[in-house]
């Protein structure tokens, strides 16, 4: 399912990751770097390369190289033996012997620690690794996709960053674009999302309203294709007719949506009543209306203080005293 989204597509950028991602696949021992904001997407590409490769039969794990200490993240990543530390009691396999032939998935691989990078970079370069408490190197016979949402050239001149690893990477990065700037792909990405839903989860017929097709189209969707995918799984489910609205997309983070759902109702309602001005001030006399009820609203809060006020809203208090009086707003 999100695989199939991820391959909707219109947007150039997005056009050359699938291209970029097809060759990776055909290039099973190859490392890859996959860049970008949208981590759930990331994942997804990742997964698809490794089920289009050779490694295809083997295991597909991952690794978030933020998510752990420095010694932690060794211990996992490459294993140990019996003795090598306190309370090492029996030998312990790691990641890499546990996906031996397939491929390791490494995200946000700009936090792991340096050491760290130092001994990826010779497990790919040796197809060797050496087990805590080791006297002997393990054979590594893994490919390594990883990904990041910073530029890795940048975390290079920092110096957090290993030079040689990155040209490894660097010779094939994949650079998905967020989906704020693909906004000819949002609808159809959407609408294969609610088929899909309404296929798994037998929901009978669903169709977006036009305000939902407005708020897909129109929302920059920060979370990306998860956010988006979330919002079209709520929807199918829990809507309980056939259309569903803008207000049914929206997930419980009301403080992303609450001043767009409330101008969406409230002008929707009385348009026609505004509509009805006169000389093109309609632009003006909306605007008005709010920054009057703003100020009347924060000068009510602050108890009439006019100082207090201008630090609430962020304006000069001259500004302040002009738009009251201009506004005729009592303290």
């Amino acid at each position: 399912m999100e695989v199939d989204a991820l391959r909707i597509t219109k947007n150039a950028k997005m056009l050359r990751a699938v291209k970029d991602a097809d060759k990776a696949a055909s290039l099973s021992n190859l490392s890859v770097l996959i860049s970008g904001e949208d981590s759930f997407a990331k994942e997804i590409l990742a997964r698809r390369i490794h089920s289009e490769s050779e490694r295809k039969h083997k295991p597909f794990l991952t690794f978030n190289a933020a998510a752990f200490a420095v010694d932690i993240a060794e211990k996992e990543l490459f294993g140990w033996k019996k003795g090598a530390f306190t309370g090492a009691i029996e030998d312990k396999a790691g990641i890499l012997a546990k996906g031996n032939g397939g491929t390791l998935y490494i995200e946000d691989i700009d936090a792991a620690d340096v050491s760290l990078q130092t001994k990826l970079y010779k497990c790919i370069i040796e197809k060797k690794y050496r087990p805590m408490g080791a006297t002997h190197p393990s054979k590594a016979d893994i490919r390594v996709i990883a990904s990041t949402n910073r530029k890795l050239s940048e975390a290079v001149k920092k110096g957090t960053f290993r030079e040689d690893l990155h040209k490894i990477f660097k010779s094939l990065e994949i650079k998905l674009p967020p989906l704020r700037q693909r906004k000819e792909d949002l609808l159809p990405i959407a609408t294969h999302l609610l088929d899909y839903y309404k296929k798994k989860y037998e929901t009978g017929h669903k169709e977006f309203s036009d305000s939902a097709v407005k708020f897909i189209t129109a929302y920059d969707w920060p979370d990306n294709l998860r956010e988006l995918a979330q919002a079209i799984k709520k929807s199918s489910v829990l809507c309980n007719t056939s259309v569903i609205q803008h207000n049914d997309l929206i997930l419980d983070v009301p403080s992303k949506y609450s001043i767009y759902e409330f101008l969406d109702e409230k002008l929707s309602k009385y348009l026609s009543d505004i509509g009805e001005i006169k000389g093109g001030s309609l632009y003006g006399a909306i605007i008005s209306e709010v920054e009057k009820s703003l100020l009347t609203i924060v000068m009510r809060e602050a108890k009439g203080n006019q100082l207090k006020a201008s630090r609430i809203l962020g304006i000069n208090r001259n500004t302040l005293r002009s738009k009251i009086k201009q506004y005729d707003i009592k303290s």
